[in-house]
């Protein structure tokens, strides 16, 4: 996957973090580069199953097509990294609760396409982690040419747009628990994950590779509003976002409005 200038993406993602051999061919999606064999289309309403140390991928009518192995993963939160790879700029909150997130959303406009392009990938996402630290679900905002990662069939979008992109809790049992990630408001996005460990690290976020100067960034911001967080058992969390910033570069995430309900942050370029 690389850069361009004339079109971004949409696509729903749920990746367990596991470092491909060098010597196979590798594709880059959110988390760094992997092995194209670990990165899978979702069928159009198919699903993601975790069966003890598999994931199944099921289709519409609920048939396997196919099973990959979970592998050794490589945490997220220890890939954030300066401006070019990794995580750039962002803002997160653990929940420590006893009640699971049950609802996660966040709206953003689609922001202008960069004015140079060296192939470099940028994306913008909401985001829910489990403590472990070895997955993520994501509905992902992604600049593109045309361990396992999975994604929904990929959406084209266009500067100033809206998006709407939520995580919700569907369901439990024990410690397991299913979710579906989407952009409600564009056909095509959901994806569902069953049998997912519980989701407590959420985070507003900026990722890039192959960014060789300010310019291959969107000019401006990025305002992420609408954000609300809800716990399964109704109450309503304590939530203070903390931010991780790229000073040296002049990217930066700001906490404009505080809190689990409607609150407002800010990614400057």
């Amino acid at each position: 996957m690389r850069a361009s200038t004339a079109a971004a993406f949409l696509v729903g993602l749920l990746i367990p973090f596991t470092l491909a051999a060098p010597t196979i061919e590798k594709v880059l999606a959110p988390g760094g580069y992997r092995a194209n064999t670990n990165v899978r289309e979702i069928p159009a309403g198919g699903s993601l199953v975790r069966v003890g140390s598999e994931i199944h991928v099921l289709d519409a009518e609920g048939t396997i097509v196919h099973v990959a192995t979970a592998g050794v993963p490589t945490k997220v939160k220890s890939a954030v990294s300066p401006l070019e790879t990794g995580w750039v700029t962002f803002a997160s909150w653990l929940n420590t609760a006893s009640s699971p997130i049950s609802s996660f959303t966040t709206t953003w406009t689609v922001p202008p396409v960069p004015a140079t392009n060296h192939d470099q990938t940028i994306f913008l996402f909401n985001s829910i982690e489990p403590n472990a630290g070895d997955a993520i679900l994501q509905p992902v905002l992604q600049y593109l040419d045309s361990a396992n990662t999975f994604f929904t069939t990929p959406v084209q979008t266009s500067a100033g747009a809206t998006l709407n992109g939520i995580i919700t809790l569907t369901g439990s049992s024990g410690s397991s628990y299913n979710y579906i990630s989407q952009f409600t408001n564009i056909p095509g996005t959901a994806l569902d994950i069953i049998g997912s460990a519980e989701l407590t690290w959420a985070t507003e976020t900026l990722e890039a590779y192959g960014v060789t100067a300010i310019s291959d960034y969107p000019a401006g911001s990025t305002v992420f509003s609408g954000i609300n967080l809800e716990l399964a058992s109704g109450a309503v969390p304590s939530v203070s976002w903390s931010n991780t910033n790229d000073n040296a570069d002049g990217l930066s995430t700001t906490i404009n409005t505080n809190g689990a309900a409607n609150a407002r942050i800010t990614i400057t370029y």
